[in-house]
């Protein structure tokens, strides 16, 4: 207990001096390998690491994913998208707004990233919302709230990451996002019509001749989530498997078809790609350490202790978790608390009572939230730049879409069915 305090204690400290996570949880693990506990070679744990990034088949998706997403901003898919979206919905009070939801939505079936999205659909919607009369701290704190429904619909970066440590069917938990990912949307475009902020802005006159025109321009897009998903639900091909077919899809359309795609933009799309998985997978082997140390160390059992109260009550322990995620989330980047917090959820939940697929939904969606909440949100830095708004006035413009996501978020902790309801469906019991 002593070496676990230890542990803590310095994990603290380095993010109060500012270290960049990452780096703080290296130092974190070389204090307790050669410091605490000198008799285990930090070779070992080195070699554990890295076979478990390289032998994992489930996580291929990410990096893949991460392709797919940039591809589809490089390939003008994205303004199309818009363009159908802005038709569809923006005839309703609050106007463009709504597109923003309704054109995450979409992108969501693309993607599975929250940061892609909030960059390809920030760059087309925060000009248009802040000439519709939207305030540009709203327009930001609206992108990135929508945004969050990346890694809720599938497919989803954050739901691999989890599915690869939990050992859960990666299906189930993909089928498990779709109709959370759509009450999120409702709340969203609920918040967004009766907010105040809508009054005064301008709304775009509803056309069937533009619907069709605009739909009809966006045909190839709007079909991709169903054939990289109804792909990977039908049995055609796994999960990663789909996140290349997503890519040669991208690919093919950008190519062949819009013409849009240069060798010098896919060359773009493939650093940028790069970069961002070498930043995810460094955090996933940093955080695996330390989560292994943590678990050597039973956190696992001091955090079980907390929730002995809350035992036969699943539904309080999956909003304290939630809550516990919430609090967590305005510290530490999100890719960092799934993988150095599941291992050690994951027995506590289960001996809850509590459906795993279940529980991995309610946390990658508590988790994401973290991304619109200062001050590590990485989302939140992606649409202030664009907006050219300061992270204080951001924070204050969010509140209202926080909450509204918020309240989303406890409709699916309190409602395992609604949760559980495709995947049974489609996969059984």
């Amino acid at each position: 207990m002593d070496s676990l305090l230890i542990i803590i204690g310095v994990f603290l400290a380095v993010l109060f001096l500012g270290i960049p996570v990452v780096y703080g949880m290296i130092l974190t693990a070389a204090a307790y390998l050669f410091i605490l506990n000198d008799g285990i070679p930090a070779t070992l744990i080195a070699q554990r690491t890295i076979g478990q990034l390289s032998e994992s088949f489930t996580l291929l998706a990410v990096p893949l994913f991460l392709l797919a997403g940039n591809l589809l901003n490089a390939s003008d898919m994205t303004r199309r998208l818009v363009a159908f979206a802005v038709a569809l919905v923006g005839h309703i009070k609050g106007g463009l707004g709504h597109a923003v939801v309704v054109a995450n939505v979409v992108m969501s079936g693309m993607s599975g990233s929250a940061t892609s999205d909030a960059a390809g659909v920030g760059a087309i919607m925060i000009p248009s919302l802040k000439r519709a009369g939207f305030q540009p701290a709203y327009a930001a704190a609206l992108t990135a709230s929508a945004a969050t429904l990346g890694p809720i619909i599938p497919p989803s970066i954050a739901m691999v990451l989890y599915a690869s440590l939990a050992n859960v069917s990666l299906g189930r938990l993909l089928l498990a996002g779709f109709i959370p990912g759509i009450v999120m949307a409702l709340f969203l475009m609920v918040d967004i019509y009766f907010s105040r902020v809508s009054d005064g802005v301008k709304s775009v006159p509803f056309s069937l001749r533009t619907l069709w025109e605009t739909g009809k321009d966006a045909i190839l897009c709007l079909i991709m989530p169903a054939i990289i998903l109804g792909g990977m639900f039908g049995g055609v091909y796994t999960p990663t498997e789909g996140a290349a077919a997503a890519v040669f899809y991208v690919l093919a359309i950008g190519l062949f078809v819009y013409r849009t795609l240069t060798p010098a933009a896919i060359f773009e799309a493939l650093k940028e790609s790069a970069r961002m998985t070498g930043g995810v997978l460094i955090i996933v082997a940093a955080a695996s350490t330390v989560s292994w140390i943590l678990v050597v160390e039973q956190a696992g059992l001091a955090l079980k202790m907390l929730f002995v109260p809350l035992q036969g009550i699943p539904s309080m322990t999956l909003l304290t978790i939630a809550l516990m995620t919430l609090i967590l989330g305005t510290a530490m980047e999100e890719t960092t608390m799934l993988v150095l917090m599941t291992p050690i959820l994951t027995p506590i939940v289960v001996q809850a009572g509590i459906d795993p697929v279940h529980f991995g939904l309610v946390f990658v969606f508590a988790t994401m939230l973290g991304l619109i909440t200062p001050p590590v949100g990485i989302t939140m830095f992606i649409v202030c730049r664009i907006a050219d708004v300061t992270v204080n006035q951001f924070t204050r413009a969010v509140i209202r879409p926080f909450f509204a996501l918020v309240c989303a978020l406890i409709v699916c902790a309190l409602w395992p069915g609604m949760v559980l309801f495709l995947p049974r469906l489609v996969m059984g019991n």
